[in-house]
């Protein structure tokens, strides 16, 4: 951080209520969609586990709602106090935007609380009920995208801003990119969410408690899967996004990957293979508990192997420079790595690598599925590390999610709206790679200890009740 900036500052605050508020909102659209699926599963299948699993999380996505919009109001609080230009613009030429905002906010409110509270009373008219969820996924959908119009509108917006139609700053450069991007990722977060829960119940619960821990273990089983499922499909949806972003201006492009900001997509790609790595490590304890099941733990030996290199492979640097525009008082040659492991470094063989690690993970849960189909599952009888592997996915998916977002928003340089309109406050500065890692940290704790509250409100607190 550059000297005279107050540890506590403007940017620092509206960097978390932001953080806080995007993580809410992920949730609380992922999981219904996760939710409804369930509910549907349930009603087809006469399996009684999608209907408690279904219901459960609803009682959880139907507290934190409040919290999204809390830290919504904040954030909007926040913006008008400190960046009255920003906000002043943002509002007055997205005015039509944000009516319709508010209108479909207030529906999304109606249907998410009349899903919540009909569940019983619609107990038998379970395709009318499962209907008001379609309606409110469809509703938190559009919500979603409008919003993401408006911040993919200040990293890449059309010509002539202030003459543009509101039609013209919503359809910009990045929106269906971003839009494909933060569907896929809130689905998987939502996944994970569902896994988290189902490993707090789990650890929580009484040992003599056999079906309630049967059933946490089958409900972390289906979140890590939803998660991990989308998961395979976020980097495609990744590249289509950086692509878009690369097509609109290659300033932007050069500063992501070559400049100030190329060890953060060095460490964004780190933390996303821990993630597959995460779940593989799952998938290998959860085997052990299926009977017949252990011969295929053998094959996890070359899966961990794999996506171990192709770690290896995206760590590995074209240089040891920060970025292509600093300086080095060594020549050149002492901080190029050698010239014969040149193509380690550059961005098709870590495409490759990246790849590799997706499809490794798609062959280790396909050995996980045949295990359970040829073998006998023991439900409740998983291995409590297994369980802290559920905890530490969604933990992970949360400090990824708010160490990328800071990635996006740098990439406007010294610009609140790219090109357009300066950032001229104190605190317009690429912090360095350490603060941004400080500062996902403690949006990660502050979010997971709201979450703790409502999980324990929600049921432990509840049930002694």
């Amino acid at each position: 951080m550059p000297p005279g900036i107050p540890l506590i500052n403007d940017r620092l605050i509206i960097w978390v209520v932001a953080e806080l508020h995007l993580l809410f909102a992920a949730f609380v659209l992922g999981a219904p969609i996760f939710i409804v699926i369930c509910e549907y599963l349930g009603l087809r299948t006469k399996d009684s586990r999608y209907e408690r699993l279904a219901q459960e999380t609803m009682k959880i996505v139907a507290i934190s709602y409040s919290l999204a919009a809390l830290f919504g109001a904040a954030m909007t609080f926040v913006l008008i106090g400190k960046y009255q230009a920003l906000a002043n613009f943002i509002f007055g030429r997205f005015y039509p935007l944000f009516g319709l905002y508010a209108l479909l906010l207030l529906v999304e409110s109606i249907l998410m609380y009349v899903y919540w509270y009909t569940w019983d009373a619609l107990a038998a008219r379970k395709r009318i009920h499962i209907s008001i969820g379609v309606a409110l996924n469809l509703v938190g959908t559009v919500v979603m995208i409008l919003m993401n119009g408006v911040g993919s509108f200040m990293l890449t917006p059309p010509p002539s801003p202030e003459q543009a139609s509101v039609w013209q700053l919503l359809n910009n450069a990045t929106w269906t990119g971003l839009n494909l991007h933060r569907f896929i990722a809130n689905i998987s977060f939502g996944g994970f969410m569902v896994a988290l829960f189902a490993a707090f119940m789990f650890l929580t619960s009484r040992k003599d408690k056999d079906e309630d821990r049967a059933f946490y273990d089958w409900m972390g089983y289906i979140g890590n899967f939803i998660g991990v499922a989308a998961l395979i499909l976020l980097p495609v949806a990744g590249y289509i996004y950086a692509k878009e972003i690369f097509a609109y201006n290659a300033t932007i492009s050069t500063l992501l990957m070559a400049d100030k900001l190329a060890w953060f997509f060095v460490i964004q790609g780190v933390l996303v293979v821990l993630l597959f790595l995460g779940a593989i490590y799952y998938m290998w304890l959860s085997i052990q508990r299926i009977r017949g099941g252990v011969r295929f733990r053998s094959y996890f030996r070359g899966v961990f192997l794999v996506a171990l290199v192709g770690l290896t492979v995206w760590l590995v640097p074209q240089n040891f420079l920060p970025s292509l525009t600093a300086e080095s008082t060594s020549p050149i040659e002492e901080v190029a790595i050698p010239e014969r492991v040149t193509f380690l470094g550059m961005m098709p063989a870590k495409g490759l690598a990246v790849s590799a690690v997706i499809l490794v993970t798609a062959f280790a849960y396909l050995l996980y599925r045949q295990a359970i189909a040829t073998g006998t599952m023991a439900w409740g009888k998983i291995d409590t590390k297994a369980q802290f592997a559920l905890i530490f996915l969604p933990s992970l998916a949360v400090f990824t999610m708010s160490f990328m977002g800071p990635i996006r928003e740098l990439a406007r340089g010294q610009w609140h709206i790219f090109q357009f309109m300066a950032d001229t406050t104190r605190e317009s500065f690429v912090p360095p790679l350490s603060y941004t890692a400080i500062m996902a940290g403690i949006t990660t704790l502050v979010f997971f200890l709201l979450m703790s509250a409502v999980f324990w409100l929600g049921f432990k607190v509840a049930h002694k009740g």
